[in-house]
């Protein structure tokens, strides 16, 4: 009997444990087929949602945007039938660019978004190419010296007004096909969601069968409750919500989860009070909405840890219906890291606000900067057409125009750097130079400024025991000295002061760290200044923009190329009394550049010639230390006196360093004198604190072999010195001397630019240059391998051209089987100026790298000296 009983409690045991199964099974099935239903008519819904949102709207916005562009130029070409000066035609077709490039935009959207017929497209962006070359051909006509207005109108009306039609015409049938388009996927949206209801209808129905099957064998299992209350703790431990069950009135405890102490930091038997280490305004609320029975509660609290740490706490209060006495199950969540990461999120979105109102700022300031160099380019251009008959007067304009030019590619400049700072392409080159050289130069250029704004500058550099040579990039460097000395000069008023320091403060194995500190006594920053003057865009204030122009970028940039360098950089500052930068970068010494020797065993003999004492001083105790003797005098008819004078006793100078600005008699005329009495046997060196591009032409002239730039350094003097004497040979071309070389030479000119082909080929020709033209790649190589060896002298080289680029053309012929292919000299002449565009044209065999815009001078002394060295 008991067998029986067991027997048939076993089989309805496997009845009930099959029924649970097959009814949860069939229970799962259901949801997944609900879920996959729901999934994939939510994946339709969501395309065609998408294609109403991206394609119709987008298509009508763009053909919108387009036919507003069609109709601004029908009204500013309109302008013409009133007013057709040069100038009023100059508006009107710089307009008409203007709003072509406007419409490139929207065409590719229509042609990349319309859904209707592609011809629609092609037809539009036929009518458009149409319409702009008729619009350029009644610009022509407008322009003639004997067109009428009339005929202008007429021109407009036969040739334009058909072709304005025409475009709008298409834009309005494709705005219209989009909007078909929009209400067949709206249609098909429709009917998709009905059908999604009905099939929801029929598997909700089938689900609610499948779960009361499944409770009622549910209710036969009953006796696996204390199984599941165990696994409802390992459970309750196991996520991070920790769960209690308490009594709404007195507040007693009748449940905790097993994790409460590793989420709230209390055990279990200290739960007395709840809310200890809540906040006790944020205990009284909570109180306070279990009493007045409002569930669900929901509130995040700040949480105090018996360690005293803070965190933040979800509770989530719930009403427990099944209770006899009212109950509340309280849900306490660890949410400090979601806290934080919110908090985080918002700094991100400040601080992105930030940046985008300070471009915001920048490009209002970029947009004043920008256009006030240009306003002065456009502005002297038209002075200068209307002043051809004054050469003076042409001359100031063109002068006025190269400073402005050159102001106008600094800023282009300053912001395509930061935008490959931004973008991580910045690159720092390691090859050797002298950091003197490096000074030298910064010194020569921020001398200047500071002279002309009548600024003190001194510079001292010390510590180095005639080792100036590392590895590095020296460009970088010139460009960190002279951001932060133009800064000093521009924000130091008349009267101040700016020092240059150089120092060597650390070496360790190979390596040395230097210290450059530039001191002003100029207005100054206040310390809230400070702590936003490397943030890219933004100044020390508002005004600083207005008062003396920039582009908050330098700052941002300097920072940026010391910390490539592995290097840091401190500002000190107070408003009123000045500013101190100080930058600490460490650089590889050049073990193999060797200090530099001494002229002992030459037993030379120097005069020196500046009105200067302390110059005259410095240069003879510079001299003293690589063992030449020298003399000094303070005038230039002293200077010539004494050479004169030791050149009749048998006992003259071996050369003579002679400054350019001495008042009774300047260096040129001090250099004319010198050659008239002794000859040219003398070497004599001319120094100067200015540029000496403004002399140099006439310097040579006289009779002068060399310049060197103040202050002195002993490896700029060493290097001149050797060159005079002819030690080494030293190639130094300026404008003027690389013309000369140049004359009657024949280069191969690849640029498929018309208008730069036209300047260079005329910059050229005035030097006595003939030129060949390529207008891409392809035919510079062709133009090359056609021609008898030894035809052309050079070949300057555009990068970007159509057909073959600059690159593989240039590798081409270092390939061929030329006798001169491997050593005429490839010059690149092209708009990419960045460190790894030079690289790059170095490395497919080209000989230099001059970018545009053309520096004539700068370019004919690279043609002169590459073709000299071959």
């Amino acid at each position: 009997m008991h067998s029986k009983l067991a027997g048939s409690g076993m089989r309805a045991k496997d009845k009930t444990w099959i029924l649970s199964t097959v009814s949860t099974a069939g229970l799962i099935v259901l949801m997944l087929l609900y879920l996959i239903m729901t999934l994939w008519s939510s994946n339709q819904l969501s395309g065609h949602m998408e294609v109403i949102s991206d394609h119709p709207f987008e298509v009508v916005a763009a053909a919108g945007d387009l036919k507003t562009c069609i109709s601004e130029m029908r009204i500013r070409f309109e302008r013409l039938t009133s007013h057709n000066s040069a100038a009023d035609i100059t508006l009107v077709r710089s307009a008409l660019d203007d709003i072509d490039s406007k419409m490139a935009q929207p065409l590719d959207k229509l042609e990349t978004l319309y859904l209707g017929d592609p011809e629609d497209v092609a037809r539009l962006r036929a009518a458009l190419a149409a319409l702009d070359t008729e619009q350029s051909a009644c610009l022509e006509f407008a322009g003639g010296s004997d067109t009428t207005l009339d005929e202008i109108e007429r021109c407009q009306e036969t040739r334009l007004y058909p072709l304005y039609d025409e475009a709008t015409g298409i834009l309005d049938k494709m705005i219209q096909s989009a909007q078909d388009k929009k209400v067949q996927y709206g249609q098909m949206a429709e009917a998709l969601r009905q059908n999604t209801l009905i099939g929801s209808l029929v598997l909700m129905g089938l689900m609610i069968g499948a779960l009361l099957l499944s409770q009622y064998a549910l209710r036969r299992q009953r006796r696996e409750l204390v199984l599941r209350s165990q696994l409802f703790d390992t459970l309750s431990n196991s996520v991070d919500d920790a769960f209690l069950i308490r009594d709404a009135e007195t507040e007693q405890i009748y449940y905790t989860g097993l994790n409460i102490e590793r989420v709230i930091g209390r055990p279990v038997a200290e739960l007395d009070d709840l809310y200890r280490g809540f906040r006790s305004e944020d205990a009284a609320e909570i109180r306070a909405a279990v009493h007045a029975r409002e569930f669900p509660f929901i509130k995040t609290v700040e949480y105090t840890l018996p360690d005293r740490e803070k965190r933040w706490l979800s509770v989530r209060i719930y009403r427990a219906d099944s209770m006899k006495k009212l109950q509340v199950i309280s849900v306490l969540s660890d949410c400090t890291d979601e806290i934080k990461a919110r908090q985080a999120l918002q700094d991100a979105m400040m601080n992105a606000r930030r940046a985008n109102s300070a471009k915001s700022d920048f490009l209002s300031r970029m947009s004043h900067e920008i256009r006030t160099p240009l306003n002065a380019i456009i502005g002297m251009t038209t002075i200068a057409a209307a002043s051809v008959h004054s050469p003076e007067k042409v001359e100031d304009c063109l002068t006025k125009i190269n400073y402005s030019s050159k102001h106008l590619l600094m800023l282009i400049n300053d912001v395509l750097d930061m935008s490959k700072i931004e973008s991580d392409k910045m690159s720092l080159q390691k090859e050797p130079f002298d950091l003197s050289q490096v000074v030298n130069s910064f010194v020569s250029t921020i001398y200047a400024q500071a002279k002309a704004k009548g600024v003190a500058f001194r510079e001292v550099m010390s510590g180095f025991e005639g080792r100036t040579q590392y590895i590095g990039d020296a460009l970088r460097l010139s460009q960190i000295l002279l951001n932060l000395g133009s800064n000093a000069v521009k924000f130091t008023p008349p009267g101040g002061a700016v020092t240059l320091t150089v120092t060597r403060i650390a070496s360790k194995h190979s390596t040395d760290t230097l210290r450059f500190v530039i001191r002003d006594t100029g207005i100054g920053m206040a310390p809230e200044a400070l702590e936003r003057i490397f943030r890219p865009f933004e100044q020390a204030d508002a005004s600083i923009a207005g008062r003396y122009g920039g582009t908050g970028l330098g700052m941002s940039i300097t920072q940026n190329l010391v910390t490539l360098m592995s290097g840091r950089i401190d500002i000190q500052s107070e408003s009123g009394v000045g500013t101190v930068c100080t930058v600490d970068l460490p650089l590889l010494r050049d073990e193999e550049a060797g200090p530099l020797e001494d002229f002992a065993s030459l037993g030379l003999r120097a005069l020196v010639a500046d009105d200067e004492k302390d110059v005259c001083v410095e240069t003879a105790s510079l001299l003293e230390n690589i063992k030449i003797q020298s003399e000094w005098v303070t005038t230039g008819k002293e200077a010539v006196d004494r050479v004169v004078g030791a050149q009749r006793q048998g006992n003259g100078f071996d050369f003579c360093l002679v400054d350019w600005k001495i008042p009774d008699m300047d260096g040129i005329e001090v250099t004319r004198r010198i050659r008239a009495s002794v000859g040219f046997d003398l070497p004599i060196i001319m120094i100067s604190a200015y540029d000496s591009s403004e002399f140099e032409a006439r310097a040579r002239e006289a009779g002068a072999n060399a310049f060197l730039p103040k202050p002195l350094y002993r490896s700029s003097v060493y290097a001149a010195i050797r060159a005079a004497l002819g030690c080494e040979q030293r190639f130094h071309m300026d404008a003027g001397s690389g013309q000369a070389v140049l004359k009657g030479k024949r280069l191969l000119l690849a640029e498929d630019n018309e208008l730069n082909r036209e300047i260079v080929v005329e910059l050229l020709t005035m030097s006595g240059v003939t030129v060949e033209c390529a207008v891409d790649g392809q035919e510079a190589l062709n133009a090359f391998l056609n021609s008898e060896p030894g035809h052309f002298d050079a070949i300057l080289m555009d990068v970007q051209m159509p057909v073959m680029n600059g690159y593989e053309a240039t590798r081409r012929i270092r390939t061929s089987q030329r006798p001169d292919g491997a050593a005429i000299p490839i010059i690149a002449t092209t708009a990419n100026a960045f460190s790894d565009d030079i690289s790059a044209a170095l490395a497919a065999g080209m000989n230099a790298h001059v970018s545009k815009p053309i520096d004539i001078g700068q370019l004919c002394a690279v043609l002169a000296r590459e073709i000299a060295q071959r």
